[in-house]
């Protein structure tokens, strides 16, 4: 058995060294987590400093943003803000700047598509790309950001996505375009946007390509779609159906009359177009029109005008045939609105 004066001083002296190594595991444990920042200080330190790229760092805990150089001149914003969520909320000027930092700093903006006012004022598209670190504790510690100007290229992708939905000759919505843009904009009509409908052709088209050849014959469509553009509205939806068969949707034309002149017009600006640019044979249309009805849609539509356009070439052709909208459905267009 150990005598008492023993035991005591031992006791003593394991609770002394327990505290010690106690404190040497906390300093080296705060040594690590210090390093850890400086390294991690050093390593955003770089990031900001040493790139081109538009980079932004979000410390949770201090609540500071700092940006890079790039992302300074870009956002219009100091490269240093403090207190940041409390300047996303402050009307100094720089309040939209910050709060579109604070939305590409959420989880969903990752790999999404921003539209920014730049500090020039001019606007651009950018791909946003966000990393969130957590603490130990699974508590957001930094978010650390990139974006990405990719305004050129979606420009690129819009101008593809044009010529895709255009007839290569002429430069006006091709027949698969123009039907499917007919048909959703014929599908909700109101009293409002109802218009009219045009569909026309060339009249006598096959002697252009067999008497002159496919040059002079594509000359040809390329003046009729030239004269649509230049008398329709920029609204106004102008297609190429197929051949030399063209239409157009007028919506909001006000009355028949409208129409009718409209027509007139279209005549005389195809023929009057085809001596100026020295075509052999004078160059005429047929036109079948249409004012629409709310129950219309693009099938109904499309069948009225062209039965006018079948009465403009009995007419004897280069001529109109408008027709006023009906107040009821025929069974004809009844039957052609089922499915």
């Amino acid at each position: 058995m150990i005598p008492t004066e023993i035991h005591v001083p031992l006791l003593l002296f394991g609770f002394f060294i327990f505290w010690i190594l106690s404190l040497l595991g906390t300093v080296w444990y705060f040594h690590q987590v210090l390093k850890r920042e400086r390294k991690l200080k050093d390593g955003m330190d770089q990031l900001l400093t040493f790139t081109d790229l538009c980079t932004f760092v979000f410390d949770m805990r201090k609540d500071t943003m700092r940006l890079s150089t790039a992302c300074s001149h870009l956002m219009g914003l100091p490269e240093l803000i403090e207190d940041f969520t409390e300047a996303c909320h402050k009307e100094n000027g720089q309040q939209e700047s910050c709060q579109n930092l604070l939305q590409a700093m959420t989880p969903e903006a990752d790999q999404q598509r921003m539209q920014l006012t730049r500090a020039n004022g001019s606007f651009g598209t950018y791909r946003v790309t966000n990393r969130i670190y957590y603490t130990k504790n699974e508590e957001i510690d930094y978010i650390i950001g990139i974006l990405t100007d990719i305004t050129q290229e979606v420009h690129r992708e819009e101008h593809l996505a044009l010529h895709a939905q255009l007839d290569g000759l002429t430069h006006v919505y091709n027949s698969g375009t123009v039907r499917r843009m007919l048909s959703d904009s014929m599908s909700d009509f109101s009293e409002n946007s109802l218009g009219a409908f045009i569909i026309l052709d060339i009249d006598n088209f096959k002697k252009f390509n067999d008497l002159y050849g496919h040059q002079t014959g594509d000359q040809v469509l390329r003046i009729v779609a030239r004269v649509l553009k230049e008398h329709l509205r920029v609204d106004d939806v102008i297609g190429r159906l197929g051949g030399d068969e063209f239409c157009a949707y007028l919506p909001g034309l006000p009355s028949i009359g409208y129409l009718s002149t409209l027509c007139e017009r279209l005549n005389k600006g195809v023929k009057k177009a085809s001596e100026t640019e020295g075509i052999a044979s004078p160059v005429t249309i047929s036109i079948g029109a249409t004012m629409l009805h709310t129950f219309d849609d693009f099938l109904t539509a499309y069948e009225r005008a062209d039965q006018a356009l079948y009465e403009a070439k009995a007419k004897g052709r280069n001529c109109y045939v408008a027709k006023d909208a009906p107040t009821e459905k025929t069974p004809e267009e009844s039957k052609a609105g089922e499915p």
